[in-house]
């Protein structure tokens, strides 16, 4: 799978700041306290709310507040652009899974081990446009075959129904298969911007020489429109959005007015989110028993099987479960261990008795990373009514096994993650 993933850029997340001197202390906000909530679906789709009951039909969707329940960031889309693996492309919605918490510095405009843990929705959807009208009335809307052939259609108002699936990667024309190209090149789910490659497929920017960046076909989220505010895909095709995201690539922007089929959802991941604008490092360690190294992410896994431990409430002793259902009140998830302890923490897992990660190392099996670095900025004094200072925040965090094969295989999980949000930071009365 390629990476980097983009970050999206129109997010906002409000918290509450008590002070004491330069001393700050943050804490999460509820729906009423941060505002910018929106319901979605309903007879008060798109408009504003507060509560569930504000959106009769619909959610009440809250977008900006920091207390367990509160949306982070708009829907996350993950287009898996390697040959052949667009099926394995996913959509994230991202919860806040427990209050916001966290220590800052106004004077030096820093923040400390500010934790906001993460409860991350997967959903396997694939690339769900294969074909997008341009022009007319319903742009950006789905259009033609879903086996990516655009046929004959047309689209309402004069619009054109184009493949929105893949371009050749020697001459660029529009394709659904390495069938579709010559005998010499392959049909990939990108096509150059720029550069000496210009409308070519690709898979990553590598692939675009002279300055050129590859843009996806693929849409693991529903679009907002960014021209029309309408839907594209998804349980709300055609409904009125606001766009979550600026349109930097092909698979945005995103809006939680436009969510992706319930149906697709293969659970919910636990991320321990925990943001900071200094610098924050982790280095990988090595089972002493010799069951894997360069281990940063160690979850009881049966070695010889590579299966990984599933029991109720996370527990070595939990009973084996494959959904929340058959745990109830407590819920069926990965069991973490230490690599350092060996395989201690899994000895009473069985068969699960290893303690590893999905594969060694990080990001990369050619070049694999033993050490995560990752430096944040923040930029003082911060003042009440003052203006917003440029931030950095970031991250390095688990995630663990998703339990679907394709999904794991693609990602390699269960391993590390690392993030970092570029934004800017304001203090209101």
């Amino acid at each position: 799978m390629p990476l980097p993933f983009a970050v999206l850029d129109m997010g906002a997340s409000v918290s509450n700041v008590s002070c004491v001197g330069t001393s700050l202390t943050l804490s999460g906000t509820t729906p009423a306290q941060a505002g910018g909530n929106r319901c979605s679906g309903g007879s008060n789709h798109n408009n504003s709310c507060t509560t569930g009951s504000d959106c009769p039909g619909g959610t009440c969707n809250f977008l900006r507040c920091t207390n367990a329940g509160c949306l982070f960031g708009p829907p996350l889309p993950l287009p898996n652009g390697a040959h052949l693996n667009a099926a394995t492309s996913t959509c994230v919605i991202n919860t806040v899974s427990a209050n916001g918490s966290g220590t800052g510095n106004c004077a030096t405009g820093t923040f400390t081990a500010y934790n906001l843990p993460l409860g991350s929705n997967i959903f396997l959807a694939g690339d769900t446009l294969a074909n997008r009208c341009v022009g007319g009335s319903t742009p950006g809307a789905s259009c033609g075959g879903v086996n990516c052939s655009t046929g004959t259609s047309s689209c309402p108002g004069g619009g054109t129904c184009v493949n929105d699936t893949g371009r050749c990667t020697d001459n660029g024309a529009v394709c659904c298969s390495d069938a579709d190209c010559s005998i010499t090149a392959t049909c990939e789910t990108g096509a150059c911007s720029g550069g000496t490659n210009n409308g070519k497929g690709c898979i990553t920017s590598a692939d675009c020489p002279g300055g050129g960046t590859c843009k996806t076909f693929i849409q693991p989220c529903p679009i907002c429109n960014a021209t029309s505010h309408k839907c594209n895909g998804g349980s709300n095709d055609g409904l009125a959005c606001t766009p979550g995201a600026s349109p930097t690539d092909g698979d945005f922007p995103t809006s939680h007015e436009c969510p992706p089929a319930t149906s697709l959802s293969i659970g919910t991941l636990a991320i321990g989110f925990v943001l900071d604008t200094g610098t924050i490092t982790r280095t990988a360690v090595d089972n002493p028993t010799g069951d894997q190294v360069n281990v940063f992410c160690g979850f009881c896994r049966n070695k010889t099987s590579t299966q990984f431990a599933r029991k109720c409430n996370g527990s070595p002793t939990g009973a084996t479960c494959t959904a929340d259902n058959t745990c109830a009140p407590n819920k069926c998830l990965p069991v973490p261990c230490n690599p350092a302890n060996g395989n201690a923490d899994c000895a009473a897992a069985t068969p699960f008795n290893s303690c590893g990660q999905g594969n060694s190392g990080a990001f990369t099996a050619s070049d694999i990373a033993r050490t995560i670095v990752e430096t944040g900025h923040g930029e003082g004094p911060i003042v009440t009514g003052g203006p917003a200072l440029p931030q950095t925040l970031v991250s390095i965090f688990c995630i663990p096994p998703s339990f679907s094969p394709a999904v794991d295989s693609a990602a390699n999980l269960p391993g590390p993650g690392a993030v970092a949000l570029q934004g800017t930071v304001v203090a209101t009365p």
